[in-house]
């Protein structure tokens, strides 16, 4: 298996999917048991994703209130001429991913990422979403998986499925708000 020279992240033949055969029409005990199994599954990953979305919601709220007790600690020397320290940053390097995330991109990040906004019920930034998406179990697939990530929510917000907030910053668009493509064709 060699890598596309037109994608070089993309590997022939890695990730083929084998071809599902629908459920039958009257399901048996067995495929209701497994129906029933899958759906308790999904309801876990579905709990576990909100809970790391309010865990991240959370930290920020830490990390903003020790931003306000570090100024009240060490204030602004006003007028001061010289040196003056580098500005701190409370923010952790990104968490690490699994041994072998999930890889996204494309729609498949453009989903992920929405459901996480969704899921939020306020604004999360591009940093707090590309940590969620690490501590899910996810990794972007591309050189540069911050480029990636902005491009992605960018795309969902040009199409009204999100909505930019401010400066890196992104809120999920209400439901039946997405805006009707334009029909009218640009005057030149």
């Amino acid at each position: 298996m060699s890598p596309s020279p037109l994608n070089p992240l993309y590997v022939h033949g890695r990730d083929l999917l084998p071809i599902r055969i629908g459920t039958p029409r009257r399901p048996n005990p067995r495929i209701k048991r497994l129906l029933a199994a899958e759906d308790r599954l999904r309801q876990r990953v579905a709990k576990l994703d909100r809970l790391l979305v309010r865990l991240s919601i959370e930290r920020r709220r830490l990390l903003h209130d020790i931003a306000h007790v570090h100024d009240e600690l060490r204030p602004s020397a006003i007028g001061a001429r010289g040196r003056r320290r580098r500005a701190l940053s409370f923010e952790e390097p990104l968490p690490p991913t699994a041994k072998r995330p999930t890889q996204l991109w494309g729609r498949a990040l453009r989903a992920v990422c929405l459901a996480f906004l969704q899921q939020a019920k306020t604004p999360l930034t591009l940093r707090q979403l590309h940590a969620t998406l690490h501590r899910a179990g996810y990794a972007i697939a591309h050189a540069h998986p911050a480029k990636a990530l902005a491009d992605a929510l960018g795309h969902e917000a040009d199409h009204g499925r999100a909505k930019r907030v401010a400066r890196a910053t992104y809120a999920a668009a209400p439901p039946g708000h997405m805006e009707a493509p334009s029909t009218t064709l640009p005057d030149w």
